[in-house]
């Protein structure tokens, strides 16, 4: 699998605290069946995460992996905050970008008109949103066809673990599916935040997605789709 939103990098935001800790969590991922990870560390008003810093923190984890044998390949973007997906100077949007998309979470109050407003500005500057946990957020659960209007237009939909696994609630997680019955996503992360739940609790979303729909949609969402992001990066890990 390829984790597409993942905060494996130490002492950033909200993800671990230590870079024992990512590496525990490295080490949970690829136990899972995970070999690459797109490090997404917050890009927001609570954490306006340094770029510079976020890749030098890559750096240090690659070669901590290696003196683990933890055989996972890295990749550095971020999650964007809507506010910021709308209002940032481009210039710092674009080196957070990957493979020409911005992750762009979709918080619980996030409001409707925003999907529009961030696919407009992105793509006319040849960039793309990765719509986040879309199913936490309230404005979308009340009107999906945001997302099927979003994706027409070369978005991306990411669903993410928690969701499936109910940790949001029942709400999050009755949307989550729905989306994926409707055929509104096209990836499938862990979100993982620090070790312990994370990794498992991806596991436990594949298993419940292959079952539902069957393997070829579990690869479309965990491998497919992520290698349209990663591109040759993850056709030679």
């Amino acid at each position: 699998m390829i984790d597409t939103h993942c905060h494996l990098l130490h002492a950033l935001d909200d993800g671990p605290g230590t870079l024992r800790d990512s590496v525990v969590l490295a080490r949970e991922l690829v136990g899972v069946g995970v070999r690459r990870v797109v490090c997404t560390p917050h890009y927001s008003r609570r954490f306006r995460t340094d770029r510079a810093t976020a890749a030098e923190r890559v750096r240090e984890l690659e070669v901590h992996l290696a003196r683990a044998e933890v055989p996972l390949s890295l990749s550095l973007a971020a999650e964007i905050s809507p506010a910021f997906a709308a209002a940032e100077p481009i210039s710092e949007l674009s080196p957070r970008s990957i493979g020409g998309f911005l992750v762009v979470e979709l918080e619980p109050t996030t409001p409707a008109a925003v999907l529009g407003t961030v696919v407009e500005r992105l793509e006319n500057r040849d960039l793309q949103p990765i719509f986040a946990h879309p199913e936490r957020c309230s404005s979308v659960r009340e009107q999906p066809r945001l997302l099927a209007e979003a994706r027409a237009r070369g978005a991306l939909v990411q669903v993410v673990a928690p969701s499936l696994a109910g940790t949001w609630g029942s709400a999050v997680t009755g949307a989550a599916w729905n989306l994926l019955d409707s055929g509104l996503v096209d990836l499938l992360a862990s979100d993982s935040h620090r070790p312990g739940r994370g990794a498992r609790t991806l596991e436990l979303a594949a298993e419940a997605v292959a079952l539902r729909y069957g393997e070829d949609t579990l690869v479309d969402l965990t491998e497919r789709g992520p290698t349209r992001i990663v591109g040759a990066l993850a056709e030679d890990a």
